[in-house]
């Protein structure tokens, strides 16, 4: 039996090509912000700020103690990193992009508009429900390059998937409470059946040490709840927020249909 304290679980995770490339984009951003502010782009500083905390998110998931215990010991640290580096990380990354850089972006794409929303949706979709495929969950973790791919897939994956939710001219906000009920529907049979399974998915961790004592099918399953607790905030809050918007865009046109009106008569 393997002791707990031989895996040292508040351990950090050092991967040098993660760290090249991270530390690139952090690099980068700001030389491209600066590019536009020469142009008489402004680049508001909220901007900026989402999209380092968004880099911070996805350098916490892969180099802190939750990539550690994802790689040697619990399913629910792996789960909540998924999260992490989908749904926590990338919707802050595009809030760092502004509308001109958005432009720039959508002119090398093939298409855009609601097209490009079901696309993103499509592919969340299938990020999700393949990469937690037995098969390939468990391959992963004992090939750290398909891993890696696990990893590069989830991000661009999340990408894709809030692109079109929080950049201009794709979506109306009736569209946008669609598009984000659909991926709520879409998303919980995978949920469900990670939390209701009644033995463990993934082989890799049942015999690997677990903390405060947790069981196999007990880390899954709370690993299961907190990863569908978190996406229902993200997807509700993200969905309030449009409705709020499209309710306050009908009050406006009414207001308009109102004034025009009274000018007539």
């Amino acid at each position: 039996m393997i002791l707990l304290a031989a895996f040292h679980p508040y351990r950090f995770v050092w991967d040098p090509g993660w760290m090249v490339g991270l530390a690139a984009v952090g690099v980068a951003y700001p030389y491209v912000v600066r590019r536009y502010e020469r142009r008489g782009s402004r680049v508001p500083l909220w901007r900026r700020a989402c999209f380092f905390t968004g880099l911070a998110i996805v350098v916490l998931a892969l180099f802190s103690p939750v990539e550690h215990l994802a790689l040697t010991s619990m399913v629910s640290a792996h789960l909540l990193q998924n999260v992490m580096i989908v749904d926590w990380g990338p919707p802050l990354l595009v809030l760092g992009v502004t509308p001109a850089m958005a432009a720039t972006v959508e002119r090398h794409l093939p298409i855009r508009g609601p097209r490009l929303a079901w696309v993103g949706l499509a592919v969340w979709l299938a990020a999700f429900y393949t990469l937690h495929l037995p098969f390939y969950y468990d391959y992963a973790l004992t090939h750290y390059w398909a891993l890696d791919i696990e990893h590069v897939v989830f991000i661009v994956a999340g990408v894709l998937f809030w692109w079109p939710e929080l950049t201009p001219g794709h979506l109306s906000y009736g569209q946008k409470v669609i598009y984000l009920f659909a991926a709520f529907l879409l998303i919980g049979p995978l949920d469900l059946v990670l939390a209701l399974a009644g033995t463990p998915i993934y082989t890799f961790y049942l015999h690997t040490p677990k903390l405060w004592g947790l069981s196999p099918l007990q880390d899954q399953q709370i690993g299961a709840i907190t990863m569908t607790i978190e996406q229902n905030v993200i997807l509700f809050a993200a969905c309030g927020a449009a409705c709020v918007k499209m309710l306050a865009q009908d009050g406006l046109d009414g207001e308009g249909v109102v004034e025009a009106t009274e000018a007539l008569s």
